[in-house]
C-alpha cells in the first residue's frame, strides 16, 4: 500500500563497497596553535548501490549489518539490492546521488533510500564520515570541517570510478 514514489521502479539494484582513501586531509582535532597543521590518511568506508543485471535465477535481497547508537549492539537490515551484481550497462550512464548521513550516523541508516534510487535508474553511494560515526564520534569541530571535503572527495573518486576505460564496476555506467 505505498505510494507509487516509494516502490521500486523498473531495475533490480546491486550494492558493493570499494574503499577509497583521502591521504591529504589536516587533523583538525590533533593541530595546535602554532604549530604545523598534523595530516592523516583519513579512509571513507562506502557503499554503492547501482542499477543490476540480476542473473538468472538469482534473487532480490541482501542483508547490511549495521552499528547503531549503541557501538556494542549491530543490527541486521534486510534489503533488496544484491551484493556483488552484475552492474547493468545496457542503459548507462546513469546520474549519481550521494548520501551523506547525519552526524553522527553511518553509511547504511539510509540503505532504503539508495536501494529505491538504484532500482529507478540512479547510481547512489553513501559515506561513512570519519569521526561522524556511532562507533567513531569525535567533536562536532571535525564533521564541520571535514563534511564538505568528504562529499567532495567522494564525487571526484566516483567520477574517477565511473569514466570509460577505468577498470571499475562503474566504468562508462556515471552520468
Amino acid at each position: 500500500s505505498a505510494p507509487e514514489l516509494p516502490r521500486s521502479a523498473n531495475y533490480a539494484s546491486g550494492w558493493r563497497t570499494p574503499p577509497p582513501p583521502d591521504r591529504t586531509r589536516p587533523a583538525i582535532l590533533a593541530t595546535k596553535e602554532g604549530r604545523p597543521t598534523a595530516r592523516y590518511d583519513r579512509t571513507l568506508p562506502l557503499e554503492v548501490w547501482y542499477p543490476a543485471l540480476l542473473a538468472a535465477g538469482q534473487k532480490p535481497g541482501g542483508d547490511y549489518r549495521a552499528i547503531t547508537r549503541d557501538p556494542a549492539i549491530t543490527a541486521t537490515l534486510h534489503g533488496q539490492a544484491v551484493r556483488d551484481a552484475a552492474p547493468l550497462a545496457s542503459e548507462a550512464p546513469f546520474p549519481l546521488v550521494i548520501i551523506s548521513h547525519g552526524y553522527p550516523g553511518n553509511r547504511y541508516l539510509m540503505s532504503h533510500l539508495a536501494e529505491n534510487l538504484a532500482s529507478k535508474g540512479f547510481v547512489t553511494v553513501s559515506i561513512d564520515h570519519k569521526d561522524s560515526t556511532y562507533d567513531d564520534q569525535k567533536p562536532f569541530a571535525s564533521t564541520l570541517y571535514n563534511r564538505g571535503l568528504d562529499d567532495l572527495f567522494v564525487l571526484n573518486e566516483m567520477e574517477r570510478l565511473g569514466k570509460a576505460g577505468s577498470g571499475s564496476f562503474l566504468d562508462g555506467r556515471l552520468d
